[in-house]
């Protein structure tokens, strides 16, 4: 705001500097003043002439003779008493100052104007000193019309000005509330032009951003709707055929087969909305992490525990050259990242799963490996993306929505950290978590 003020003032203030200096220079070219001297030195010669014709004339026919002469000038000429000059002078609206009545008197010519009128008179005494004869009016271009005229084309020329400043700022508006328009009609891929005014430029970036954001929460809720209208079935069915057949099974071996299958089905819903709910609130808000330094094996140790004790057929590794590493992180959300990917290790593996902890100059690195068939590497670009899932083959065992590795991502980068696949030693993925060993 106070950027755009400071644009507008100082164009107003140079655009009328400039637009006022031009007109004055244009008025002085066009209308020079008026040598007033050269005007009088001019009449002084027809009232010299005049007067003497005058005097050549008897009196009671002088003033039929100045009215036949003024045909010839071009303009009336008349004699006025001394007496009833001031009457004359308020009569035409005219000024007479009592240094130009002394001037008369002394038997100067004195000019006098009208401007309003653009009339000019000139007055002079006669010889005998009673009477003065008085030239005029004079018609001239009334100063009015002129001034109307250069105050005309002030305020054309800051039209001017102040319309191609406002013509972009106008045109970015309109091009904005187009997209606005389209955008709000269902075109979530418009996006605003970024060849705006200065003014604009940052709100068309802002409404960019709002827009890449809305379209990404639209398609977020589809894939979501999708996933979960697909994924979720197929636990419930499961319990519903199992509670069919326990319904009708007297066979207490297969009861608690089929109710083993349910809770099963049950925990995989579980697993299914804590992962919905989690990336809901990653597309609402942004988490704010509670960052403790704490160390970092037995962290690992304990959740790589609980899957020992869970899955008795495979055989887990903890390779650590710290034992008293520490670092910074977030207890809760560090659990989920760590816990995603042994589980997906446990999925994936043959029979072995491979954690590693390792200390470089600034950063800590945990490497979570597998012995299975690995990921090809034409799905390493798209394998963080929500709902991203890897092909029938290597998932038909594991279900899921594809959130688990889009939700491990986003907690690494909120410790400001990375993660990357690679090829594993023992022959499956290798996913590499590192994260900066200082607080910040």
């Amino acid at each position: 705001m106070k950027h755009l003020f400071f644009r507008l003032y100082l164009l107003l203030t140079f655009t009328l500097v400039g637009l006022a200096w031009s007109i004055d220079k244009l008025y002085l070219s066009l209308d020079k003043p008026v040598d007033v001297t050269s005007d009088v030195a001019l009449h002084q010669g027809t009232f010299m002439l005049l007067n003497a014709e005058l005097l050549r004339q008897p009196v009671a026919q002088r003033r039929e003779h100045l009215t036949a002469l003024s045909t010839s000038f071009g303009y009336p000429i008349q004699v006025i008493h001394s007496a009833n000059l001031n009457t004359f002078v308020q009569e035409n609206e005219l000024v007479i100052t009592e240094a130009q009545s002394e001037y008369l008197a002394s038997g100067g010519i004195v000019a006098v104007f009208n401007d309003e009128q653009g009339q000019s008179w000139f007055i002079k005494q006669t010889s005998d000193s009673s009477s003065v004869m008085v030239l005029g009016p004079i018609y001239i271009e009334p100063a009015a019309k002129t001034d109307y005229l250069y105050i005309g084309l002030l305020f054309i020329g800051l039209g001017i000005f102040v319309f191609m400043w406002v013509w972009p700022i106008s045109r970015g508006l309109m091009s904005l509330t187009k997209a606005a328009n389209l955008f709000g009609s269902g075109n979530f891929t418009i996006r605003a032009t970024s060849n705006m005014s200065s003014p604009l430029a940052e709100l068309a970036q802002q409404f960019n951003a709002m827009a890449d954001r809305i379209q990404g929460l639209i398609k977020s809720h589809q894939e979501l709707s999708h996933a979960v209208s697909h994924e979720l079935r197929t636990p419930i069915a499961r319990i519903r055929f199992a509670m069919e057949i326990i319904r009708d099974e007297h066979d207490i071996g297969l009861k608690n087969k089929y109710l083993d299958t349910m809770d099963v089905s049950i925990e995989e819903l579980d697993g299914l909305v804590d992962e919905l709910l989690i990336w809901a609130r990653f597309d609402r808000e942004q988490p704010i992490l509670n960052k403790q330094r704490q160390a970092v094996e037995p962290f690992i140790n304990y959740i790589m525990h609980k899957y020992e004790l869970t899955e008795p057929n495979y055989q887990f590794t903890l390779e650590s050259d710290n034992e008293s590493l520490e670092v910074s992180f977030d207890k809760n959300a560090m659990n989920k990242v760590i816990d995603n990917l042994i589980r997906n290790a446990v999925k994936y593996a043959a029979n072995k799963v491979v954690v590693s902890l390792k200390q470089t100059d600034g950063d800590i690195t945990i490497s979570v490996e597998d012995d299975g068939k690995g990921i090809p590497e034409e799905n390493w670009s798209s394998i963080f993306e929500p709902f991203v899932r890897l092909d029938k083959s290597r998932d038909r065992k594991s279900g899921g929505i594809g959130l688990g590795l889009a939700i491990v991502k986003r907690f690494v980068d909120l410790h400001q950290g990375s993660i990357n696949l690679g090829h594993s030693n023992l022959g499956g993925a290798k996913f590499i978590v590192s994260l900066p060993k200082k607080a910040t």
